[in-house]
């Protein structure tokens, strides 16, 4: 086993009793570091895209850090105290690299956290447009869907989003836009996948649960 495949096994997996809680720690600042990075792993968030320059930055960081640390000291025991350093720096600094490679192959690999799906508006409303924005998460989707040029709904009327496919329709949520146009949380548990086509309905508040067919938004035209 190469160390780099350890290291994937030690994040993922962690050393028997890996979740053990320490005795006597008070606070998260008493938990292992290695322990709080794969706490940190296990978010989805962290498998967004990297930014740009994220392994010139981590260099860079290693760079300072080195520079901070060793400094001139005279004497035997200053010599030998800036072997050490350096040492530790550079297994440190190995650790940190051989990390950062595995998170950004995974990142790589494993593609983008956020689809984004164009809506536009139908005859009802012909100057609407929507972007939604998927995002897995472990309960569902996250969908993210960003309005514009819909008009409020009426009162006694709303919105209602859903995800369409060859078994039918869910619904994702409803909303009004009352307090102008912007950004409107929704959840699904479905998948686009299976659920490919999104529309956004008009309804009225008549407490019948089904779709009224007045379709304002849709990904399928």
């Amino acid at each position: 086993m190469t160390s780099q495949q350890w290291l994937a096994d030690y994040l993922e997996q962690g050393p028997p009793g890996w979740w053990e809680p320490e005795p006597d720690a008070p606070d998260a600042a008493s938990v292992p570091a290695a322990r709080r990075l794969h706490a940190l792993l296990a978010e989805p968030d962290s498998w967004a895209e990297p930014p740009a320059g994220l392994l010139d930055e981590i260099l860079a960081g290693i760079d300072s850090e080195r520079a901070g640390l060793v400094r001139p000291a005279a004497g035997r025991d200053g010599r030998r105290r800036q072997i050490h350093i350096r040492r530790t720096v550079r297994a440190g600094a190995a650790a940190l690299l051989a990390a950062a490679a595995i998170v950004i192959g995974l990142v790589v690999t494993r593609g983008p956290a956020t689809v984004d799906v164009a809506l536009a508006g139908t005859r009802l409303a012909p100057g609407a447009s929507a972007t939604a924005k998927l995002h897995a998460t472990p309960s569902g989707l996250a969908i993210e869907l960003d309005v514009s040029g819909l008009p409020p709904s009426p009162r006694g009327y709303y919105y209602q989003a859903w995800m369409k496919g060859p078994r039918g329709l869910v619904t994702i949520g409803t909303f009004h836009l009352r307090g102008g146009p912007g950004t409107v949380e929704l959840w699904s548990a479905v998948s686009l996948a299976d659920y490919p086509a999104i529309t956004v309905t008009r309804e009225p508040e008549d407490g019948n649960p089904a779709s009224s067919g007045q379709v304002v938004l849709t990904n399928h035209p």
